[in-house]
């Protein structure tokens, strides 16, 4: 990890700016293909997500499970943070599928957030994806969360 993602992954606001001003490399990924973007999506920082993507951090790399940040936000119980991403994202960003084969739908269908998915679905979302197990997102809200 670089000292930019030390400092997103403790929520330091003050050091991650700090860093940026210095020149750190915001879009460096970590041992798993991480960037400091992601990290901040899997905690659930809007404030640190915002903050990266002025300053130009990218949220179309897929981490080494071919994750992106989309995917990542569909854990967060708030729909502001999937909401930021998506403003930036392309129909392919919102349809990419991981090395699973799970699109960010999916796996708001499998965090069991159904407002997450309405989201997607506006956007564009393509319901009809299948997974490696040929299981489209409203197979995962059946058999998982029983919506």
């Amino acid at each position: 990890c670089t000292p930019l993602m030390h400092a997103v992954s403790g929520r330091q606001v003050d050091t991650v700016k700090l860093l940026l001003k210095m020149g750190a490399n915001i879009n460096m990924q970590d041992a798993y293909g991480r960037t400091s973007l992601c990290l901040a999506t899997y905690l659930g920082w809007l404030e640190g997500c915002v903050s990266l993507l002025r300053n130009g951090a990218k949220h179309n790399i897929p981490d080494k499970n071919g994750r992106l940040p989309l995917h990542a936000a569909t854990a967060e119980p708030d729909v502001r943070l999937l909401t930021v991403l998506l403003q930036q994202s392309s129909l392919s960003e919102i349809n990419h599928q991981d090395s699973e084969g799970m699109t960010p739908l999916h796996w708001a269908a499998f965090h069991n957030q159904p407002q997450h998915a309405q989201v997607l679905l506006k956007k564009g979302a393509d319901p009809t994806l299948v997974d490696k197990d040929c299981k489209t997102a409203l197979h995962w809200a059946v058999q998982v969360r029983n919506w």
